[in-house]
């Protein structure tokens, strides 16, 4: 296949349709249940299908009126990238702002009403080109700076669109030193091939990246989902562990101790029996959504099974993480007492495990279990905070109560 001008503009309305029906079918095939990546591959599949409708009507310049073939052509694509531009907008949950080029675009036929305007083809190349270049540019910002999830296909569409960009402007800067007369004068021009060549280059990953950007915005949602508990929104076992462990393995060097905390709600089946199930879970979304109110940022905490909790402090030691226990058990009885206007009293029992950096994370969480399971023994609100060695074995044990003294001063 020779690759010259008529070839290229060929390829590039086969490419634009195609990507239309494409994304088209995937917007109805695809189950996304976000309602921002159903609008968007709505708008990108309409907006490719208009600027494809524009592409033919421009192939067939010099054999229908100018009115179709240059007039109604680019209102077409401007209208229809303006469409791809707000749909990118949308996935990101911003604005669209489709208005604007729907101005653009009605300007475009206003401007045409002007025979200077009409008769000047650099004069229409530096509206539509520079119109397309600042869209263009809007995308790519948006791309980098508005990506809130970090998604990689949302990235490589920036910088596809950087690429298109740049076709634009190759286009426009030759156009403006050359001054051709016409699109027919200049369409066999080695630079033309340039910018087709990369049109169709960026159309192509047009098609796959709208698509890419919902599939892996998908993925996200599902391993956030999987990772999460669903009752209080906290990590769940599994994750609370992996995260535990990953900030191990960052700091195995460190000389700083670490802390874990296990907590439990004490008779919390007798709370269900008497008061409902409902009643239950409500307490488990309040003690979690007390952790996420007073830990601090570089604290890891998940729901780790049944009515269990469990608290990674990193760089804490036994006085510390102690006191955090206690300031948590407080909070969480003073907020059942209010939450019932004073019927209600549930206490927790917490085991405290203090450990190297370099202790296995598995010996920790059974050194808590341990610990855990003794203050339960003891009674309702008891605390009992074990020390881990080097070894890993237990150096020594203490076990306040959950209000003492310095309980209080924690809170």
């Amino acid at each position: 296949m020779k690759l010259d001008t008529p070839t290229l503009f060929t390829c590039l309305m086969i490419a634009e349709f195609a990507g239309s029906v494409i994304l088209f079918l995937f917007y109805l095939f695809w189950p996304s249940r976000n309602a921002d990546s159903r609008r968007s591959l709505a708008m990108w599949s309409l907006g490719m299908f208009l600027a494809a409708c524009g592409t033919v009507l421009i192939a067939m310049r010099g054999t229908i009126p100018d009115a179709f073939s240059i007039i109604a052509a680019n209102f077409l694509i401007l209208l229809g990238t303006g469409l791809r531009r707000s749909g990118f907008a949308v996935f990101l949950g911003l604005r669209g702002h489709f208005w604007i080029f729907a101005f653009v675009a009605t300007g475009w036929l206003a401007m045409c009403l002007f025979p200077a305007f009409m008769d000047s083809f650099l004069m229409r190349t530096n509206y539509v080109q520079g119109t397309l270049i600042v869209s263009g540019l809007w995308v790519v910002g948006m791309a980098f700076l508005e990506n809130r999830d970090r998604l990689y296909s949302v990235r490589l569409l920036g910088l596809t669109t950087l690429l298109e960009c740049a076709g634009f402007i190759w286009f426009t800067l030759n156009q403006n030193i050359l001054l051709f007369p016409s699109f027919l004068s200049a369409f066999p021009e080695g630079f033309t091939i340039v910018f087709l060549v990369t049109l169709l280059f960026s159309m192509i990953m047009t098609i796959v990246l709208p698509a890419s950007m919902v599939i892996e915005r998908s993925m996200l949602r599902f391993r956030e989902k999987a990772s999460l508990d669903d009752l209080t929104g906290l990590s769940n076992r599994r994750a609370f562990l992996n995260a535990a462990e990953d900030w191990g393995a960052q700091n195995r060097e460190d000389s700083s101790t670490c802390s874990l905390l296990l907590f439990d709600m004490d008779e919390f089946k007798e709370v269900n029996e008497k008061y409902s199930q409902e009643m239950g879970d409500v307490l488990l979304q309040l003690f979690a959504r007390i952790l996420k109110d007073t830990l601090a940022e570089t604290a890891i905490c998940g729901h780790v099974g049944g009515t269990k909790f469990a608290v990674f402090l990193p760089e804490t030691d036994k006085e510390l993480a102690l006191l955090t226990a206690q300031r948590l058990c407080r909070r969480f009885a003073l907020g059942c007492h209010e939450a019932s206007a004073g019927k209600l009293v549930v206490t927790i029992s917490v085991g405290v495990v203090t450990a190297g950096v370099a202790t296995r994370l598995t010996k920790i969480m059974e050194t808590a279990e341990r610990a855990l399971e003794k203050a339960k023994k003891q009674g309702r609100a008891q605390i009992v905070t074990l020390d881990l060695s080097a070894s890993g074995s237990i150096k020594k044990s203490s076990s306040p109560s959950a209000f003492s003294t310095l309980r209080k001063n924690a809170a």
